[in-house]
């Protein structure tokens, strides 16, 4: 399937299809993140709530920062996403990828994680990241291949040796490390499901049309 791009001269994704998601993201969680303090914190994901009926968590506490610098800092990370791979997201798509990284990252979060609460929107981000490389990587495009690999560095080291002290003290919040290869591993297990069933859903919609 061929993308038309609409680029700009700075090679920038910037048709409104391609913009409106990452800015449907962004009033979300401004919403959230303008609540009052006691408000915040029914839509956090804590594991032991979201286990006793308070599903909602698992999406919201990746929409909802610790503090103002964190979301700016997720912030400027969806528009990275968007500056690197955002033609491969339409709005409906974005949020498809979004809805999808939410839940396998806030699941592994509540199965395997330390975290009593968890909030921020890295994981998704290190998910969507991993899931434009891979794509790259599938349209062979080589920037693919670097960025990937760097993802895996970026996650593998910070998962043995720990997350910046300074970006820690900066959200005033421990830096969910796990989160981040939780989404690098979402996407690649999601990519590789999607592209395997692919062959097959194209050969049952070719014998519809027989």
């Amino acid at each position: 399937m061929m993308i038309k791009k609409g680029f700009n001269l700075l090679g920038f994704p910037t048709q409104w299809r391609f913009i409106k998601g990452p800015l449907f993201i962004m009033c979300i969680m401004l919403f959230l993140q303008l609540l009052p303090t006691n408000l915040q914190s029914q839509f956090s994901l804590i594991s032991i709530r979201f286990l006793d009926g308070e599903i909602w968590r698992i999406i919201t506490g990746n929409l909802i920062h610790a503090n103002w610098n964190h979301y700016l800092l997720n912030t400027a990370g969806l528009l990275l996403v968007w500056a690197l791979h955002g033609e491969y997201y339409s709005f409906k798509r974005l949020l498809s990828h979004v809805s999808l990284a939410t839940l396998s990252v806030g699941s592994l979060i509540v199965v395997f994680s330390p975290y009593g609460e968890y909030v921020g929107l890295s994981g998704v981000l290190h998910y969507l990241l991993a899931w434009g490389a891979m794509t790259d990587i599938k349209r062979k495009e080589h920037s693919g291949w670097l960025l990937f690999i760097g993802l895996l560095i970026k996650v593998s080291y910070e998962n043995i040796f720990g997350a910046s002290i300074e970006t820690a003290n900066l959200i005033e919040s421990a830096v969910a490390v796990e989160a981040h290869a939780f989404g690098v591993l979402s996407a690649i297990i999601c990519f590789t499901i999607i592209y395997m069933l692919a062959p097959f859903l194209t050969a049952g919609q070719n014998k519809k049309s027989l």
